[in-house]
């Protein structure tokens, strides 16, 4: 096998690694959304692959996932939070073996953005009582 051959081979485990993920992290966040009533989560979407629609506080969102090279040849998930216009709220970076990728910045630089951070920080860290 070459090596770019190789390369190829290890980019689409990590592609379908980090999309695994993302359907694990709607999974907890369909769980989290029973437990607080501050976002609803749909049971079922008509949506596109590696995105979600779901409401914060009543207004309407966009959970999408998309894929970026990193360093070293690797691929990183980035999660974000969109809204009707398309504006991203906020972002996670994760690689594909789950480890969170934690962005610098002060406490109060965006209080608003930082909530939606902390959101996904929190829903991606929850582990569903079984």
């Amino acid at each position: 096998m070459t090596r770019i051959d190789e390369q190829a081979r290890r980019l689409d485990e990590e592609y379908l690694a980090i999309s695994q993920l993302f359907d694990q992290f709607c999974q907890r966040a369909g769980a989290l959304a029973e437990q607080y009533h501050f976002f609803k989560w749909p049971d079922y979407e008509d949506t596109p692959q590696l995105s979600r629609a779901f409401t914060l506080l009543g207004e309407p969102r966009e959970l999408r996932l998309r894929c970026q090279p990193g360093e070293r040849g690797t691929l990183h998930g980035i999660i974000q939070i969109v809204d009707e216009e398309e504006l991203p709220h906020a972002s996670l970076r994760f690689s594909a073996d789950g480890q969170l990728q934690l962005e610098a910045g002060r406490l109060l630089d965006d209080p608003p953005r930082l909530l939606l951070r902390l959101l996904l920080g929190t829903v991606w860290q929850h582990k569903p009582e079984a």
